[in-house]
């Protein structure tokens, strides 16, 4: 039996709400994933967007692979923190904390509502994110139809805490 890992379908909303303001909060092109009614799915709604606000350089909704040779030749030229034309592990490593950083920083101001730089239980408990753009039907409940998830699908994912996975018989 293959076992394929997932993010629960709570946790995947929480956080992708939260990663898609932060990317919407960095492009300052004001795309935001508005109208895709998936977790799962990635369709090309909030995908599409979030691919045009993070290559289309030059704001005319396509991205060439010129764009994206751009995107990147600048990120290596952050990460190359002592310009000698190459990236170390070590520079490898500090960008990817200095965007953990600035995302989980990002995550923890959504939730510190009175931005006084402390979560109370109830900061924490009460954020709902996407939830209710997803709850089409405005019951308080997302069903698996609602997170684009097939019942079945559904029925093979297991959790414990905050970690989930799901058994097929790929």
């Amino acid at each position: 039996m293959k076992k394929v890992f997932t993010v629960t379908a709570w946790l995947a909303l929480v956080v992708w709400s939260l990663s898609a303001a932060a990317v919407a909060d960095e492009s300052d092109k004001g795309s935001q994933g508005t109208g895709s009614q998936g977790t799962g799915s990635q369709g090309t709604g909030s995908q599409g967007n979030w691919l045009l606000a993070k290559y289309d350089l030059n704001g005319d909704s396509q991205i060439t692979q010129s764009e994206i040779t751009s995107k990147k030749r600048n990120i290596f030229k952050h990460m190359d923190n002592d310009n000698d034309g190459g990236v170390t592990f070590d520079e490898y490593e500090n960008m990817d904390v200095a965007k953990r950083q600035a995302l989980l920083r990002s995550r923890f101001n959504k939730l510190d509502i009175d931005q006084n730089g402390r979560l109370t239980e109830a900061e924490y408990t009460n954020y709902m994110g996407m939830f209710d753009s997803i709850d089409s039907d405005g019951d308080g409940t997302l069903t698996s139809v609602e997170m684009g998830v097939g019942e079945a699908q559904a029925k093979e994912t297991h959790c414990l805490l905050w970690f989930c996975f799901r058994s097929s018989l790929d």
